[in-house]
């Protein structure tokens, strides 16, 4: 990740409005909607604008996923006609479609479907099955689903021009996860619910929505932030891995010195600003004082604690190098050697103007 990115106003990042774009997928909607748990929309925007992704690390639970996959569309095949993974749907054009199942409906959204139930043309979908493993299974009590797997399904359903999608859900326990593969799907341990669009509802800031009015949310979303470069705001605590990718970013590498310069006088004066609005250089100063009062009264009185405070005495011996040169200088000279070494400094003046 190298592009060139600066704060904004208001807790977020700018950059220039991105060439090439990843899709708003059913997981991201959740995000940019904020609904989704695992995810906020400022880490949809990071993901879509190419900013920043941190690497996802392989876990017992993707590898049950993968796993059981292939166990999950078998069992609902028993259940529904000519069930297929999306692979075997497609075909040999699977590669053209391997990363966005919906590249030929949508210029925002897409994503990757788990499987299809189709007519005996085994080409026409009549709804798209959705295959998940948890190991919750009270979220899924009463015919209930995950919202944010519930909104995937539904967009899928939607740009596929189908009117209701099935949900299948293998429930595991820890030696499950561990063993994924000794796992036998069945009616015991797997739900099956079927829910039609029009059922389902979604309640964004205390307003409901279909999913049209979800993915118009998603496309004003998408102009504001995706179209601009200008993310929504982050927060330090949530969004704190993928700050971390953007900040450690070297920001000389792919822009002009003078403006990675400006850029980093502007945010110190903007963290000085900060500080001092806040009374943190004041409290600082004073805590310093305070410190250094009790510091000397304490090696004053022989005193090793008070409160949350320690003292400890520490005696090196420390060689007097100007001493030596004073008194051995032929023999300091014989051991110098030249070293090189920078100090960076700012130009208050500058910043001033």
């Amino acid at each position: 990740m190298s592009k060139k990115w600066e704060y904004g106003e208001s807790d977020n990042i700018v950059i220039a409005p991105p060439k090439q774009t990843l899709k708003i997928s059913g997981h991201r909607l959740s995000s940019i909607l904020g609904l989704n748990k695992y995810s906020t929309p400022f880490q949809a925007w990071c993901e879509i604008t190419k900013l920043a992704r941190p690497e996802i690390e392989d876990n017992k639970y993707l590898n049950a996923g993968r796993v059981l996959e292939p166990k999950i569309i078998e069992y609902v095949g028993k259940h529904f006609p000519n069930v297929m993974s999306i692979k075997d749907y497609y075909g040999k054009s699977f590669k053209e479609y391997e990363f966005n199942n919906f590249k030929d409906e949508s210029s925002i959204f897409g994503g990757v479907i788990d499987a299809v139930s189709t007519k005996n043309d085994k080409k026409t979908i009549t709804m798209i099955c959705d295959c998940k493993t948890s190991g919750h299974p009270e979220q899924w009590k009463n015919g209930n689903v995950p919202v944010e797997y519930l909104l995937q399904g539904a967009l899928y359903s939607y740009i596929k021009g189908l009117d209701r999608v099935l949900f299948a859900c293998t429930f595991l326990d820890d030696v499950d996860y561990g063993r994924p593969e000794d796992v036998v799907v069945n009616e015991k341990n797997t739900t099956m619910v079927v829910k039609k669009l029009k059922d389902m509802i979604f309640e964004i800031d205390g307003i409901y929505y279909n999913i049209e009015g979800c993915m118009q949310l998603a496309k004003e979303w998408w102009n504001n932030h995706v179209t601009t470069g200008i993310s929504p705001s982050f927060d330090e605590e949530k969004d704190k891995d993928y700050l971390k990718l953007i900040r450690e970013t070297d920001a000389t590498k792919d822009n002009d010195l003078f403006d990675v310069c400006e850029d980093a006088i502007n945010l110190a004066l903007k963290i000085d600003e900060l500080k001092e609005t806040s009374g943190i250089t004041a409290l600082e100063k004073r805590l310093k004082l305070l410190e250094t009062s009790i510091k000397n009264k304490m090696i004053d009185s022989n005193t090793t604690s008070c409160g949350a405070y320690k003292l400890t005495k520490k005696v090196t011996n420390k060689f007097n190098e100007k001493l030596f040169a004073e008194n051995e200088n032929k023999l300091y000279n014989n051991y110098c050697e030249e070293v090189e070494s920078y100090t960076l400094t700012k130009n208050k003046k500058k910043e001033e103007e």
